[in-house]
């Protein structure tokens, strides 16, 4: 790995850091593990294992299609929080995304956190707020 004025600049072969950054400081790190791009402030990673294990609203075609998923999840399912993610409003008939109140009457008493598909905002239960 190459860092030019604090910046990551090359990660790879060995041989071609070293063509490329010739005068570079070598430090020895002594065996310690060192990679760059581990820091995701937007949690995607996060958000990818939760939906793995969560509710799929991805090509739910209408807000009564998502709320008619969550209710039979809400009832089948004991997980402390119903994690779901892909919902888009964009094309629905409502044009519109879900609200707290309907999570709340679709899984009552539940901790609902339904993401939206670009996971940069998202819909919770009352249980949440």
């Amino acid at each position: 790995m190459a860092v030019t004025d604090g910046v990551v600049s090359w990660v790879g072969d060995d041989r071609a850091a070293r063509a490329l950054h010739p005068g570079a400081e070598v430090v020895d790190l002594g065996g310690a593990f060192v990679t760059p791009a581990f820091v995701d402030t937007h949690v995607h990673v996060s958000a990818l294992g939760l939906n793995i294990v969560g509710l799929d609203l991805v090509g739910v075609g209408s807000l009564r299609e998502c709320l008619d998923r969550l209710a039979p999840f809400a009832r089948t399912h004991s997980d402390a929080v119903i994690w779901g993610h892909g919902w888009d409003e964009s094309a629905w008939p409502e044009g519109t995304g879900p609200t707290t109140a309907q999570l709340d009457e679709a899984a009552p008493g539940r901790t609902v956190y339904l993401s939206r598909i670009d996971v940069h905002s998202a819909v919770c239960s009352t249980a949440l707020r």
